[in-house]
C-alpha cells in the first residue's frame, strides 16, 4: 500500500495506532479485546483507534464475522511512505508519519537490547548500516530489491500455516535518508 493520502498519513502518525496494525497483521483477523493485550490499552480504547485505521484503509472487517467481537484484518501487509509528496500539506503529514515510524522502530530496536535472547536466535539477528554513494535511480532500485527480498516470507504473515516450526516474528527495518552531514558543502560557507 502507497500511502499518499495526507489524512491517511496523520492517521496512521500515532504511536498505538502503528502498534495495532502490526498486531492486526501479525495476528489477525483479531478483535479489539484481544489486541489489547498486546499493546496493554483497554479495549475500549483499541476498539477506537482500530476504526481510525479502517476509516483509513488499513484494515478491514474480517469477512463472516457477527456479533460484538468482529476481528479485524489487515487489508495490505506492507505500507510505503515516500516522504517526498505533492503539496505542503501531504508533505508535513509524511514527515510526522515518517518520524513516528522511526521513533517506534528505534524504541523498539532499544528496548529489545536490554531482553534476553533465546539461544537458537544467538549470532542470527543483526544491526547493519551502510553510508552509500546512489543516484535517485539506484536508491528505487534498492527499494525494489528490498520489496523483492521481502516478497517470499509475506504470507507467512497472515497465514500461520505457512510459518516453519521454529518461524518467530522479526522486525525488519530498512531506510534510505540522505546523508545530509556528509554532503558537499558551498564554498561560501
Amino acid at each position: 500500500m502507497d500511502i499518499t493520502d495526507p489524512k491517511a498519513m496523520r492517521a496512521l502518525a500515532h504511536p498505538l495506532r502503528i502498534r495495532l496494525l502490526e498486531v492486526v497483521g501479525t495476528q489477525g483477523p483479531i478483535t479489539a479485546a484481544r489486541a489489547s493485550e498486546y499493546v496493554g490499552e483497554s479495549p475500549a480504547n483499541c476498539s477506537f483507534h482500530l476504526r481510525t485505521l479502517a476509516q483509513h484503509g488499513y484494515i478491514e472487517r474480517a469477512p463472516g464475522a457477527t456479533g460484538r467481537d468482529r476481528p479485524w484484518q489487515i487489508t495490505d501487509i506492507t505500507q510505503h511512505l515516500d516522504r517526498n509528496q505533492a503539496g505542503p500539506d501531504a508533505q508535513m503529514a509524511a514527515v510526522a508519519l515518517g518520524d513516528q515510524i522511526q521513533s517506534w522502530e528505534f524504541e523498539r530496536m532499544r528496548a529489545g537490547r536490554h531482553l534476553p535472547v533465546p539461544d537458537a536466535w544467538k549470532g542470527h539477528l543483526f544491526e547493519v548500516g551502510s553510508t552509500l554513494f546512489l543516484t535517485p535511480e539506484e536508491a528505487d532500485a534498492f527499494s525494489e530489491s528490498y520489496r523483492q527480498l521481502i516478497a517470499p516470507y509475506l504470507g507467512r504473515i497472515t497465514d500461520p500455516a505457512q510459518r516453519p516450526g521454529d518461524a518467530a516474528p522479526v522486525r525488519v527495518f530498512m531506510a534510505a535518508t540522505l546523508a545530509h552531514d556528509l554532503m558537499a558543502k558551498d564554498a561560501e560557507s
